[in-house]
């Protein structure tokens, strides 16, 4: 991947060779020269400006520049790229110094001028535009990103935070397309209290969006939650997607005590069928919390009902507002669908493998069960996508469905895969006639279930909630999932219908050297009287089938 996008009127003045000879040259450079080169040519600093910086004597930084330049003349020499016939040494030396000072110069001047014009076009006002930030939306008119950028990047004083932030996350796809001039800095902010948010720059295609931000803190001593998250467009339509972050990560981050910044991810799943427009307005409300009583879990919301995203934990909670373009030029046409249309049966039960559509930031797997089999399929258990090195993209999202899911894993996009497999060997399943839990709350009995690996451990009275705490034994080794048992509804001796309280749900488990020792589900209900018993309605469940199967998607 070239490290420079040469503009067309120098196009004619510098020759391929020559351009992919300049690129090999600086990634030869030792850091701190490579470090040189950045902030005297695409950040336009004087040398006094650059030792300030770097806290280093003028004198050593003239010498540093003075050694780049001289081992980008030498590497280029070498190279043989220079089209000079029989050159001397100055002629060399001028020569070289010319063009490469005029390649990075002109370059990033253009850069600079293609930010205006686009800024004027969109008419839009972004604030809180860090050195990061900057640095970046100037250089992705002229630079593509790649590995080696994103170490120069990182190793230049201020800016390594946010090559840090983008390499948090351990999906291989997102990663392969940060190297892939996948990026969009976007510098938006919002501002309340002392505290500012800001979404510093995004990765995004049609069916994923990975929003990088940061927040200022009011105080070294406090951290701050992140709840209910919501994306709607431009016109307040909300836009069906699940969303995830890890509070407690992020607030174990040296920076929040250090200097009162808290950096995170949010990975945006958009739901099959939908796509994301061409901005989409982002609220959160952040709850500050001291950091010695930061005990959150990770968090995994459904946006688009509503549902789940307004609690009591909100109150005293402070909403934030940025809106975020998204330049879909960067990724439109280039999904990828593949048909399989191949059936296997796995202890009688057909489950069909319909299409994969393969995108930057994710693969979808559509599965279908059939109608008529005597069980209900919840999904696979350990299904993997291999590439033709060996390699697994893990599975990373999906929806749930009684007759199709679509199955997302890490997409590997960009290292264009000879061939594609999907494997495993099991699927959760129960049979269609023990999909409902018999309960007698007054009681605090278990009445029937669908096997022993269910129990309840007990009732509990919680504030104006019924607790009920049902414990899973004798799960799988191999099985990780952290279960959800039942569906939103239950029905009462009567035939009527209630909501179950589901802002509180958890799943709690514990493990052993050999796997998963034991689940406990916590559910509420409303604390009031009902016709017992009362019918859950199974959701998900550790009921096992088996069998091996390969099925080649390309």
């Amino acid at each position: 991947m070239p490290l420079f996008l040469v503009t067309e009127p120098l196009a004619a003045d510098l020759e391929l060779d020559f351009k992919m000879s300049m690129e090999m040259a600086i990634n030869l450079l030792a850091p701190k020269l490579r470090h040189i080169i950045i902030l005297k040519y695409y950040e336009d600093m004087t040398l006094i400006e650059i030792a300030n910086l770097l806290e280093k004597p003028e004198g050593t930084v003239k010498t540093w520049l003075n050694k780049a330049l001289k081992e980008l003349r030498m590497h280029l020499s070498k190279e043989g790229s220079t089209n000079m016939s029989n050159p001397t040494e100055h002629e060399i030396a001028c020569g070289l110094d010319d063009r490469i000072e005029a390649a990075i110069t002109d370059g990033i001047r253009r850069g600079q001028m293609e930010t205006t014009r686009r800024s004027k076009q969109r008419r839009r006002r972004f604030t809180g535009v860090i050195l990061t930030t900057v640095l970046l939306f100037i250089c992705m008119f002229t630079i593509k990103v790649s590995p080696v950028f994103a170490a120069m990047v990182r190793e230049i004083p201020g800016l390594n935070k946010f090559v840090d932030l983008i390499n948090t996350t351990s999906d291989k796809g997102i990663r392969l397309a940060l190297d892939n001039d996948f990026i969009q800095p976007i510098g938006v902010s919002d501002e309340h209290e002392g505290m500012k948010f800001t979404v510093q720059g995004i990765i995004a295609d049609d069916s994923r969006m990975v929003v990088f931000y940061d927040i200022q803190l009011t105080d070294k001593d406090t951290s701050v939650d992140l709840e209910d998250v919501s994306l709607t467009n431009i016109s307040g339509k909300k836009i069906l997607a699940s969303l995830s972050y890890n509070n407690v990560e992020e607030q174990k981050q040296p920076d929040v005590q250090e200097i009162g910044i808290q950096r995170g991810t949010i990975v945006v799943d958009v739901t099959q069928g939908k796509s994301l427009p061409s901005a989409v307005l982002f609220k959160v409300v952040l709850i500050k919390s001291p950091i010695s009583n930061s005990d959150h879990v990770k968090r995994e919301l459904f946006a688009g009902d509503g549902e789940g995203l307004t609690t009591k934990d909100n109150e005293g909670g402070t909403e934030f507002k940025v809106t975020i373009p998204i330049d879909r030029e960067k990724f439109e046409g280039l999904q990828k669908e593949y048909v399989i249309g191949e059936t296997i049966q796995i202890e009688e039960q057909s489950i069909t493998f319909i299409k994969a559509i393969i995108s930057p930031l994710r693969v979808s797997l559509y599965v279908d069960y059939d109608n008529n089999n005597s069980k209900q399929i919840f999904g696979p258990g350990d299904m993997q996508l291999i590439d033709d090195q060996g390699t697994v993209w893990k599975g990373i999202s999906g929806s749930m469905g009684p007759l199709r899911q679509v199955l997302n894993f890490e997409s590997p996009y960009f290292k264009s895969p000879k061939s594609l497999t999907i494997e495993g060997s099991w699927f959760r399943a129960l049979s269609k006639d023990q999909m409902s839990v018999i309960i007698d709350t007054e009681k605090g009995q278990l009445l029937m279930a669908p096997d022993k690996k269910l129990d309840l451990q007990g009732i509990e009275m919680i504030d104006k909630y019924l607790q009920l705490d049902f414990v899973l034994k004798g799960l799988d080794p191999t099985d990780n999932m952290a279960y959800s048992l039942f569906e939103g509804e239950f029905t009462d001796a009567d035939g009527n219908m209630h909501q179950r309280e589901n802002l509180k749900e958890s799943t709690t488990s514990r493990f052993s050297e050999s796997g998963p020792v034991e689940q406990h589900n916590i559910q509420y209900m409303d604390n009031r009287i009902y016709k017992q018993p009362l019918t859950f309605k199974i959701f998900n469940y550790p009921g096992y089938i088996r069998d091996p199967y390969k099925i080649r998607i390309k």
